[in-house]
This record gives C-alpha cells, sequence and structure tokens, in this order.
C-alpha cells in the first residue's frame, strides 16, 4: 500500500494532466464504416439509458485514458467508474453537476453538462446511472445545493482536503451535497488510508442506500 502522503501527491499530480482522448487516423473506407457503425451504437445505448434517470441519480463514467484509470483503482471494492456527478432535468433536457480539473476544464469551475456531453463515448469506456432512494423534498434540497455551488463557481480542489468547502473534488461535492441534503453524516463511508481520508468514486454507489440501475459499455 502506498503511505498516505505519496497517495495524496499521486491524486494531486494526476489532475496536473488533461483527461484526454486520442484519435487515431485511419484512412481505410472498412474502418469509417465500422467506426460509424460505433458511433451509431453508442447513440442508441445512450438513448436508451435516459430512461432510467430521475432528479437526484448519480451519474458514473470511466475515462478511456490512463489517469482515469488509475483514479478507478483508487476505488476500494469495485473499479469501474472514475467520475461522478449529479443528475437534473432542466430546460428540457437532462444535465450533470460534476466537479472536474485538468485542460479539459481549464477555469476548473463546477460544471453543468448534458447527460450526452457526460457520457461521451469518444471520451469514456462506459457509464452507469445509480439511484440513492432520496425522497421527493431532500431531491429538492440538492437540487437547490448543487445548483447554488454552481453559481458560485466553486473551483476543483486539487488538494483533496474533505476539511474545507470553498473547494470541492468531483466524488467530494457529491459525498457533502448529498450528506447535506438529507442532514445525514452518515450515508456515505470514507476511504482512508493511514490518516488520510477521502471520498472514492465507489464510497458513494457500493453502499445499502445506492441501487445501480444501468451499466453501459462502449
Amino acid at each position: 500500500m502506498l503511505p498516505a502522503n505519496k497517495l495524496k501527491e499521486l491524486l494531486i499530480l494526476f489532475l496536473l494532466f488533461s483527461i484526454s482522448c486520442q484519435h487515431r487516423a485511419n484512412d481505410s473506407n472498412t474502418h469509417a464504416q465500422l467506426q460509424k457503425a460505433d458511433q451509431h451504437q453508442s447513440k442508441i445505448l445512450i438513448d436508451s439509458s435516459i430512461r432510467f434517470l430521475s432528479d437526484g441519480c448519480l451519474v458514473l463514467r470511466k475515462g478511456n485514458d490512463v489517469i482515469s484509470d488509475i483514479f478507478s483503482k483508487l476505488n476500494r471494492t469495485d473499479p469501474s467508474f472514475s467520475h461522478c456527478g449529479i443528475v437534473f432535468f432542466e430546460r428540457h433536457q437532462w444535465v450533470v453537476y460534476h466537479s472536474i480539473g485538468g485542460e479539459d476544464n481549464p477555469n476548473q469551475k463546477l460544471r453543468r453538462d448534458s447527460f450526452e456531453k457526460f457520457v461521451i463515448p469518444s471520451d469514456n469506456t462506459g457509464f452507469g446511472i445509480c439511484n440513492l432512494q432520496l425522497k421527493k423534498p431532500e431531491i429538492e434540497k440538492l437540487h437547490t445545493i448543487v445548483d447554488s455551488l454552481f453559481q458560485k463557481e466553486i473551483p476543483f480542489d486539487m488538494q483533496f482536503d474533505l476539511k474545507s468547502d470553498d473547494r470541492l473534488y468531483c466524488a467530494e461535492m457529491v459525498y457533502k451535497a448529498i450528506q447535506l441534503a438529507v442532514a445525514n453524516d452518515s450515508l456515505f463511508t470514507l476511504t482512508v488510508h493511514k490518516g488520510f481520508s477521502f471520498v472514492s468514486t465507489d464510497n458513494l454507489f457500493v453502499n445499502k442506500q445506492a441501487q445501480i440501475l444501468c451499466r453501459i459499455n462502449y
């Protein structure tokens, strides 16, 4: 196991790199046709998953780059996902609130992206939708909380410091927003290693109240 200080250094270091997707050029007509078919199939998968969405659900994804793979392996028990956000239906579309750093988000402010953009197959190997069985008043309060964080332009927490609330990394934002909405600070557990505590993605979806509604692999 890594020492606590090394684990924290790795977490910070990984976020200094951009989460990028490599596109390979190929002039083959056969390759182009296969790529088009793959995009069509991915769209079908995304469209079919929308029926599982509801306000306050978690949307989880696994990036297709090395950094995302490393982050997913920081999970305690389930390495399926490396990033997460909270979904709501706004202005006739599903949007995901999430916190992310790196070159994909230079200003590092909390984002509100369409569901389709959040799970885009060119950047991910798959995604999942998780229901936390929240009550309607809790969901409404959660919406108010995450929208407030978005309006305040809360930046990404490069220090992975759970004690501060003025900066939040992805799982930390979800963790704190939901616990505040349900007034329950024991809903989720933390991952602790030699005194260093952090929220891993599977801290959020591996628990009795969480129910994975679908898993999509591209």
